[in-house]
């Protein structure tokens, strides 16, 4: 039975027992690192590069992490190659950013889970971050998920916003691919490319599976390159992957990236649905709570990966592609044909659509038949009570304690739950039953007729898995499982 726990940065994160036990062990690993890093805390020196290496890879204490990433990304060397003031003159030219209204609607959506994030204090600090870095840098200026990873800096570094603002700098201008967050991703397409190449060489039969269901990489992974896994992983894990960026570079990308597909590898061969691929995926990266066996795999379980085979992957991508990437108006317009990268996201794409379609029509099959037995259910403990009645004895009273006005139903799988008596009619007194078949609706006359306003299970679990709506029978976008696709410039 999961239970909800506040988690070191203070987002909220619901874990079964065995999750917590893989939290408490890695716990007791921050406590052994903090011993291993004592000596260069009280000598203010980093060990030497191979040490450094040793032990940034097995992970930087919490309290360490913002004197570390600031010098290991170069941050340091960029805050002081200009004036002391730099970020406050930032903040002052920015009052007049062309971005100020992307970033105000942004803001709002960016971890709402999270206390101080959803708060004013914290909207007005990321607001300002972000519109700083607009106007120090306004050939990017700004980009959907640039949001995310400066909200997940300034909780990680005990909230100031300068050294938020020099690490995105350190990120966006000397770490990550040139292009990465231009106005039409173009580098993030060079990423996608290289990383299906490296999958084909490192995991070739997943790469084999993924052709089989025509399930593009980009659709899994854009949002891991573009949000740097901050809306893929908790956020400790995250905190563990960037330790590693920051020090060696884009390469940890393609190394996390890659150990997430290892690990994951058996159970997605069983799938042949590209939509349920991608759910599965995106559950199982949610509760990724092991982050020391994620970044074991990602640098002892994949093999070499030097930084040279990723740049001639990258290499031959861009020449591909002719070197030249697609126009702003190609990438905001939703015609077109664009270049062969984008007709090869749009295909798979549309494999995904049509893999979530066929999720969809065995969900709502399933919820149909839930629906009937559970009609039947009702039908016969209706009959049972009757009888009771005629033969002058009091049904027995199946409220909850409380009170209230609901009746408990039985439910297939198990268990039961409460569902208003005006569940027929509106639907309203019901709550969703999820990860299961179906929800049933209170007992309605007419025998196993469904209300036209009784939304499905399907569509429930659907809205459950990636909290957003499809027109037509898929009912949701895809849009909101890779929320970094629309990109803002």
């Amino acid at each position: 039975m999961a239970i909800e726990q506040k988690d070191l940065y203070g987002f909220s994160t619901k874990v079964n027992p065995q999750q917590i036990m893989e939290r408490l062990d890695c716990d007791d690993n921050v406590i052994k690192s903090q011993a291993l890093w004592a000596p260069y805390v009280e000598s203010n020196k980093f060990p030497t590069d191979s040490k450094l290496k040793e032990l940034v890879r097995k992970g930087i204490p919490p309290t360490l992490r913002a004197w570390v990433w600031m010098e290991t990304s170069g941050a340091n060397a960029k805050k002081a190659a200009h004036a002391a003031s730099y970020y406050s003159i930032m903040l002052t030219a920015s009052e007049t950013s062309p971005f100020i209204k992307d970033v105000q609607t942004d803001s709002a959506h960016t971890f709402p889970g999270h206390a101080w994030l959803a708060s004013e204090d914290g909207q007005s600090a990321l607001q300002r971050v972000l519109l700083a870095y607009s106007a120090h840098n306004d050939r990017v200026g700004y980009c959907r998920s640039m949001n995310n990873i400066v909200a997940m800096l300034l909780v990680m570094l005990n909230r100031n916003e300068e050294s938020a603002f020099w690490l995105l700098a350190a990120l966006v201008e000397d770490i990550l691919h040139p292009g990465t967050y231009a106005r039409n991703l173009e580098g993030c397409q060079v990423e996608m490319r290289a990383l299906d190449e490296l999958i084909t060489t490192k995991i070739p039969k997943l790469h084999a599976h993924f052709q089989a269901v025509e399930l593009d990489i980009s659709i899994i992974a854009t949002d891991w390159y573009l949000c740097l896994f901050c809306t893929s992983l908790p956020s400790e894990t995250v905190a563990r992957v960037w330790d590693a960026l920051f020090h060696e570079g884009p390469k940890i990308i393609y190394r996390v990236s890659l150990a997430v597909l290892r690990i994951y590898e058996e159970n997605i061969l069983r799938v042949d649905n590209a939509g349920e691929i991608m759910m599965r995926l995106r559950s199982a990266a949610s509760t990724m709570h092991q982050r020391d066996i994620l970044m074991a795999t990602a640098f002892d379980g994949i093999g070499g990966l030097p930084m040279a085979t990723i740049d001639k992957y990258r290499d031959l991508k861009t020449q591909s592609r002719g070197g030249q990437g697609m126009t702003a108006t190609e990438t905001h317009t939703s015609g077109g044909g664009g270049d062969i990268t984008t007709v090869k996201l749009k295909a798979g794409f549309g494999a995904f659509m049509g893999g979530l379609s066929k999720l969809a029509d065995k969900t709502a099959q399933l919820a149909d038949k839930t629906m009937q037995r559970t009609t039947e259910s009702l039908a016969k403990l209706t009959t049972k009570e009757s009888q009771k009645r005629e033969g002058g004895e009091e049904p027995g009273d199946m409220r909850e304690s409380g009170g209230g006005q609901g009746h408990m139903h039985a439910s297939p799988g198990g268990g039961g739950r409460v569902t208003g008596e005006s569940s027929s009619s509106g639907g309203e007194g019901g709550e969703e039953q999820r990860g299961g078949a179906g929800r049933a609706g209170g007992p309605a006359a007419g025998g196993g007729t469904r209300s036209a306003t009784t939304p499905r299970t399907s569509r429930g679990m659907f809205r459950h898995l990636c909290g957003a709506r499809i027109p037509g029978r898929l009912w949701m976008s895809v849009s909101c499982s890779v929320p970094c696709l629309g990109a803002r410039g």
